[in-house]
């Protein structure tokens, strides 16, 4: 009896143990869903968003597993909200957990994507321009969640002592000036050309190499050579025709990946981890069968409907996997692509997509490439063939996105213990400040290029971004509103100045 006793007792551990995680799994996809609905911005700005959902008020996962997730989500391509949503999904619900979170994060902005494309077909009057108008205030909203990241940030830098707390804003610092040139000469009103004009990927791949190099420890030699080097990969790189050298630029570069697998190398040893390559490359492997039969799944429609949707759907593919840089630099992409490929005519894609994409949530990424399938796929047969294209594109930026992440975050994983991935979770918060900053100043400059276009002149738009901004601040930090009040607050705003 006692025998049969235990083994009910254990039957129901287990019951509930699977109740609970399944719970978790929903409780993560309903805020993934949450957070692509309330998500404006896209990439970077998506960031403390998350953060606030998952860790502050779900506690779904640590601060630690977190700022891994964002670590390997910014090192590589993709829709970045996607690929920090399946990280996290994969920590508490392994394959399904992984699909459902990812899935629901880009789904509210690719369905209202669609949706309003299905409206505007032909559209360019008053709905667009109304849209255009409620992005102002949106953008505004978008700033104020910047900056309160960077100042929790800076709270939490102050726990470090005094002299790493400086340390870290000048880190801060020089993240965001070299990243912020063209913004900060296009709001001043200068036409000069950025001297650096550094991409986000060559400004990560500078801060992870001297934080490899100099985390095992730092010398005066090592610091000599690392701030020699980090002037001449500046330099070389610069418009500064009397210092400037492709030859230097790239012999710079091979010198400190060179330097830093080194310190890679050094700090696995001091980690002294053993890892069951076996057992990775399986994990590894499992994971992309996964990513790629979730895919094929939902790209079925359009293969039988559409003529030729397999080659937009390997473009998609390869579109995704090289889209550095966040939105802004996936339109470029697309735009060579897709565009000038013929597969979408540039009025539709500049006229209606990409504004349209601008004013919604989610990740620019899975927006744009969702839109191009619509719009695609009803030139080549109507509503339906658009909605199957669609659904493939969407399937398509999810899958792609994970699945290089996928591969990196597990090597986090792997080797957490390893010294130089601690430094990197120390770090990455004021870099990521640092380049917020830049998105921020993005923002406003963008809400000035909105307001010209819609003939509002730039102090209205100006003053209007401000203090909205500020007023979205005061919501979230002094009343301690959830984002939802600012955002139609500042919803509210754009909609009041398109009807004055």
């Amino acid at each position: 009896v006692m025998a049969v006793e235990h083994i009910f007792v254990q039957a129901n551990g287990l019951y509930q143990s699977m109740l609970h995680g399944y719970a978790d799994i929903v409780r993560l996809g309903m805020s993934m869903l949450r957070i692509g609905a309330i998500g404006f911005g896209g990439g970077n700005a998506l960031i403390p968003v998350i953060e606030k959902e998952v860790v502050e008020n779900g506690k779904l996962v640590t601060k630690r597993a977190y700022d891994e997730d964002v670590v390997a989500a910014c090192i590589t391509p993709g829709a970045l909200p996607v690929e920090i949503a399946a990280g996290i999904g994969q920590r508490l619900g392994g394959h399904t957990g992984m699909l459902m979170a990812s899935s629901m994060m880009a789904l509210p902005g690719a369905f209202f994507t669609v949706l309003i494309l299905a409206v505007l077909t032909g559209e360019q009057g008053a709905a667009l321009t109304g849209i255009r108008y409620v992005s102002i205030g949106l953008g505004a909203f978008i700033i104020s969640l910047l900056l309160a990241y960077v100042l929790k940030t800076l709270a939490a830098m102050q726990q470090a002592g005094t002299q790493a707390f400086h340390t870290m804003c000048l880190a801060m610092a020089a993240v965001f000036l070299l990243s912020s040139e063209a913004n900060l000469y296009a709001l001043l009103g200068l036409s000069a050309k950025p001297i650096f004009n550094l991409s986000v990927l060559a400004i990560l791949g500078l801060a992870f190499f001297l934080i490899i190099y100099l985390g095992s420890g730092i010398s005066r030699a090592k610091a000599t050579a690392a701030g020699l080097l980090t002037a001449g990969f500046l330099l070389s790189g610069s418009h500064l025709s009397a210092v400037a050298s492709s030859a230097v630029h790239d012999a710079t570069i091979l010198v400190m990946a060179w330097l830093g697998l080194r310190g890679l190398v050094k700090s696995f040893r001091m980690g002294g981890e053993s890892v069951d390559g076996v057992k990775f490359l399986r994990d590894t492997l499992r994971e992309a069968s996964v990513w790629l039969a979730f895919t094929l799944t939902l790209c079925l429609p359009a293969i039988a409907m559409v003529q030729g949707s397999p080659t937009y759907i390997g473009e998609g593919f390869l579109s995704s996997l090289l889209s550095f840089g966040g939105g802004d630099a996936y339109l470029t992409i697309a735009d060579g692509l897709f565009v000038q490929g013929g597969t979408v005519a540039g009025a539709d894609f500049y006229g209606q997509l990409v504004p349209v994409a601008n004013a919604l949530p989610g990740s620019i990424l899975c927006k744009v490439l969702t839109g191009i399938g619509y719009l695609a796929g009803f030139r080549a047969g109507g509503m339906s063939a658009g909605l199957a294209l669609s659904l493939a594109g969407f399937a398509v930026s999810v899958a792609a996105s994970g699945l290089i992440f996928g591969i990196i975050a597990r090597l986090l994983r792997t080797f957490h213990d390893v010294p130089v991935f601690r430094q990197i979770s120390l770090w990455v918060r004021p870099i990521i400040s640092g380049l917020l900053l830049n998105v921020a100043l993005s923002m406003l400059r963008t809400n000035l290029e909105i307001g010209t276009g819609l003939l509002v002149p730039e102090g209205i738009v100006l003053t209007m971004s401000i203090l909205l901004s500020v007023f979205c601040l005061y919501l979230l930090f002094v009343r301690r509103k959830a984002m939802t009040v600012p955002m139609l607050v500042s919803a509210a705003a754009g909609f009041g100045l398109f009807l004055i």
